[in-house]
């Protein structure tokens, strides 16, 4: 568990929920589906230097910054983990996740492989769940439609996806990304199920006997 993280008296801490998948799996908006499901988890927003992409709105979708201020960033230890993809960076704030999660509040992050692995590191109770597409040609199709990246990024993110599959047996769940609502329902379960193990029901069977 990371430093700042500290479970309050009598208070449950929440999960880090980490969402990962190749570039066009649909992340997003599976984590958009998810969060309109069940508005008390929390979402929490990454820091990259890539450009919006039409529609996306600075601290909602990402907080977008240069290069500089990211790696003034990496250097001041604001930033939990983070990568390069693409030749552009991507990072998880330290300090909002910290707070949410020992305020005891569930946390989904949507972050790249590499930056999963990284959580996995630091917060070896989070939750971690791999995105697959229906099939890979679905995948290039969904990039192809995205229309926001030239045909060399294109190449690039889908050159890039097919290594990041063989990665996937190195998380606890796989959901196939094949229908938005069922792909949302999953992950709900997956979160309802892991709030049912010990750790954090620890002391319930006390509160039983006493009754």
């Amino acid at each position: 568990m990371i430093q700042e993280i500290q479970d309050k008296p009598g208070q449950q801490r929440g999960l880090a929920i980490c969402v990962s998948g190749p570039s066009g799996v649909g992340k997003g908006t599976i984590i958009r589906s998810v969060l309109a499901r069940r508005p008390s988890i929390r979402h929490s927003v990454s820091i990259t230097t890539r450009r919006p992409r039409p529609g996306e709105k600075n601290g909602i979708d990402y907080y977008f910054v240069d290069h500089p201020t990211f790696e003034r960033m990496i250097a001041d230890d604001e930033i939990l983990e983070h990568d390069c993809y693409c030749d552009q960076y991507y990072g998880t704030p330290r300090k909002p996740l910290a707070e949410a999660i020992g305020s005891g509040l569930d946390v989904i992050l949507d972050i790249t492989v590499p930056g999963s692995l990284s959580i996995m590191q630091k917060i070896p109770e989070c939750v971690t769940i791999f995105l697959l597409p229906p099939s890979f040609s679905e995948l290039e199709n969904r990039l192809l439609k995205r229309g926001t990246e030239t045909d060399d990024i294109v190449r690039k993110r889908l050159e890039k996806a097919r290594h990041e599959v063989t990665m996937a047996d190195r998380f606890q769940y796989l959901v196939v990304n094949d229908d938005l609502a069922e792909t949302a329902q999953r992950i709900l379960a997956i979160i309802d199920a892991e709030h049912c193990r010990y750790p954090y029901q620890a002391g319930i069977e006390q509160v039983v006997l006493a009754r």
